[in-house]
C-alpha cells in the first residue's frame, strides 16, 4: 500500500506519516531520508526529526536520489514499511544534484521544454513506483508550494513547477491520501 501525506511546509505531515508507519503492523520500519544537509538549520531539522523518532524502532537509510536502489539495502523489503521523508527534497536533489540530470539544466531552467518536464516527473514517479512495489507499505511525505503570485527566481520557479507535476502523479498513484494543504 502507498500512502501520500501532502501539505504545506510545517503542516504536521511528518508526525502524521510517522503515526501511520507505526500502525502498519510491520515490525521493520525504514526512515528513508532524502534531505541533503547544507547548513546549520538543516542539521537542526534533521536532529529534531531524529528525536521525534526515538523509541519507534526505525532504521534510517539516507539517499538523496536514485531511490529505486533502496530495496536492495533492506534485509526484507516485502515485510517492511518505508517512510520517505520527503518527496520535496528528492525532487530538488534529482533536479539539481543528480549528475544524470544536470545536463537538463544547461540551457537554463526557463528553457526546459514541457516534454522534458513531463519526462522528469514520470522518471521520479518511476523511482517511487519501484520502491512501492518492493516494500510492504510506502508512506510518502510531500510539500505543496504556492506557485501563483510569487516572485521566484528561475530555478525556484522550475522546482515549484516540478513539485506540482510530481505531486499530481502521486495523487493519482497513491492508494490513500492525507491532504493537509491549506487554501492559499
Amino acid at each position: 500500500m502507498t500512502v501520500l501525506v501532502l501539505g504545506t511546509p510545517d503542516s504536521g505531515k511528518s508526525q502524521i506519516a510517522e503515526e501511520l508507519a507505526m500502525k502498519t503492523g510491520d515490525e521493520k520500519r525504514c526512515y528513508l531520508a532524502t534531505m541533503k544537509i547544507m547548513d546549520e538549520a538543516g542539521k537542526k531539522r534533521v536532529e529534531r526529526h531524529r528525536q521525534k523518532r526515538e523509541g519507534k524502532d526505525f532504521f534510517t537509510i539516507e539517499k538523496e536520489y536514485g531511490i529505486s536502489e533502496v530495496p536492495g539495502q533492506i534485509e526484507d523489503p516485502a515485510n517492511t514499511t518505508v517512510l520517505l521523508e520527503c518527496v520535496s527534497n528528492l525532487v530538488g536533489n534529482e533536479l539539481f544534484e543528480n549528475p544524470m540530470r544536470k545536463d537538463m539544466l544547461i540551457p537554463g531552467p526557463a528553457k526546459i521544454s514541457h516534454a522534458e518536464r513531463e519526462r522528469f516527473a514520470d522518471e521520479v514517479l518511476g523511482e517511487i513506483k519501484v520502491l512501492a512495489e518492493s516494500v510492504h507499505h510506502l508512506i510518502l511525505v510531500s510539500n505543496s508550494f504556492k506557485a501563483e503570485g510569487e516572485t521566484y527566481d528561475d530555478q525556484t520557479r522550475l522546482y515549484v513547477q516540478m513539485m506540482e507535476l510530481v505531486n499530481q502523479r502521486l495523487l493519482a498513484f497513491a492508494d490513500r491520501i492525507y491532504d493537509l494543504r491549506n487554501e492559499f
